[in-house]
């Protein structure tokens, strides 16, 4: 079997590799983009058993 055609390779440090696959580049094989727009939902977690998660949303992506 021939694996060839699975595997790329990314001469670019981590963080412009990670850069490109949030702005939707197939960064993980063909077609393996994964373009969410939008302000991405975070949560604090809670410290305590009575506290609930309280979320934000950060900044537009402006994709």
């Amino acid at each position: 079997m021939n694996y060839d055609a699975t595997w790329a390779e990314h001469r670019m440090s981590f963080a412009e590799w990670l850069y490109r696959y949030l702005i939707g580049e197939d960064m993980s094989g063909l077609n393996s983009a994964a373009l969410y727009p939008g302000p991405v939902q975070l949560q604090r977690l809670p410290m305590s058993a009575g506290e609930r998660p309280d979320p934000w949303y950060g900044p537009d992506r402006g994709m």
